[in-house]
């Protein structure tokens, strides 16, 4: 079923499809949640100590969806979606795995409307995939205070 829909099919060298999908997903997300704006852009995050998430989608095909953010963006988000001062490193893991939660459930809401889908418990990574021919590659820019990477992947070995 992963050639039925554009946004999971990955190919190598295929421009990025239904952009404006995720970008709308992930905007509303982070101004629903986080009061943040989010903008999709082409500028590149700067090196950094990151944080990664990850979510398997289980069904009705399989691939995975990581975000990363550097981890003083994650600090600053976690602060705006909790509206607190003082955070453990658990808070911020948390508030990445239930952002990505909600972005890939919103996602497949808007692209798979008429259809059921399952997601695994997302979880924190290491790192995001490095196949870049197995994946997309999306930049938001947070509120001009760093930028967060989304990546829809094809089927990619646990992390």
């Amino acid at each position: 079923m992963a050639g039925e829909n554009d946004l999971f099919n990955i190919e190598a060298g295929k421009k990025r499809p239904q952009e404006e999908i995720l970008s709308r997903v992930v905007s509303s997300t982070f101004e629903k949640m986080g009061f943040m704006e989010a903008r999709l852009t082409e500028e590149e995050p700067a090196a950094a100590d990151r944080i990664c998430a990850r979510i398997e989608i289980l069904a009705p095909f399989h691939a995975q969806l990581f975000f990363s953010a550097p981890r003083q963006l994650g600090w600053t988000i976690a602060e705006n979606l909790y509206g607190l001062e003082e955070l453990t490193l658990e808070a911020v893991a948390d508030m990445m795995t239930e952002l990505l939660n909600t972005i890939t459930g919103s996602l497949l809401s808007e692209v798979l409307p008429d259809q059921q889908f399952n997601l695994a418990i997302p979880r924190l990574c290491t790192e995001m995939p490095d196949n870049q021919a197995q994946s997309y590659v999306y930049h938001f820019n947070i509120d001009n205070n760093g930028i967060i990477t989304i990546t829809l992947a094809a089927d990619t070995p646990d992390r």
